[in-house]
């Protein structure tokens, strides 16, 4: 064997950690961008944070006619009355989301400003452009599924 390949097998354990870390971290991050509910209602801008944890805020929203604008609309609907002043653009509706592998993050929550409740959430990336996030209760069969594409 060549003195070069000597050196890359007995590096290549070394490395492996780190390339796997990378290929882990890349996964991880298809989740990022922006995703729109198959209703066409709603759009979510997915972002990395600190400790790898994933969250979704509020960018755009259906009003339908006679209602007030986007801009307009608050977190009334809030358990908290000192929240109800929050606007829901810019909202956060996801947080503390991980990933898990797979094409699955869990661990997070996912709020409802149409009721006020938080749920459990599970994340799965159908495809590169399918997202399909369950929000639940104590168990995943209790709850509801909504389907996103992402915008490009």
């Amino acid at each position: 064997m060549k003195k070069k390949q000597k050196i890359l097998w007995f590096l290549l354990p070394a490395l492996l950690p780190f390339l796997t870390g990378i290929s882990s971290s890349l996964s991880a991050n298809r989740i990022v961008g922006i995703w729109e509910s198959v209703d066409k209602d709603l759009r979510i801008e997915m972002q990395e944070e600190k400790d790898h944890q994933f969250v979704g805020k509020v960018v755009w929203f259906y009003c339908p006619p006679g209602t007030p604008p986007m801009e307009q609309c608050l977190d009334s609907e809030n358990p908290d009355p000192a929240l109800r002043s929050r606007s829901w653009l810019g909202l956060r509706v996801v947080e503390k989301l991980t990933y898990q592998g797979e094409n699955k993050w869990g661990g997070g929550k996912v709020y409802d400003p149409n009721t006020g409740h938080t749920f459990d959430t599970e994340v799965r990336l159908v495809s590169l452009d399918q997202l399909n996030v369950r929000g639940y209760w104590k168990f995943v069969w209790l709850g509801r599924s909504l389907q996103f594409k992402r915008v490009q």
